[in-house]
């Protein structure tokens, strides 16, 4: 069995959520102050993957966290 995930973004205090394997999902984009966004998302057991810099010089937080069908 293939192991699935979902998938997010952060930047700054705002959370996009991108969906399992990539594919966008239409789920509530969701704004916090910059610190109860990531303590939300490590509760929420999310995984940081990657931090990269945007051409606007943002910094873009990726996460990942195993997805199962209910």
């Amino acid at each position: 069995m293939t192991q699935r995930f979902e998938h997010c973004r952060l930047i700054g205090s705002q959370i996009t959520y991108l969906g399992r394997d990539g594919l966008f999902e239409p789920r509530r984009d969701m704004s916090w102050n910059e610190f109860s966004a990531w303590d939300l998302l490590e509760k929420e057991g999310w995984e940081l993957v990657n931090v990269i810099v945007n051409e606007d010089g943002i910094e873009v937080a990726y996460f990942k966290r195993p997805y199962s069908a209910h």
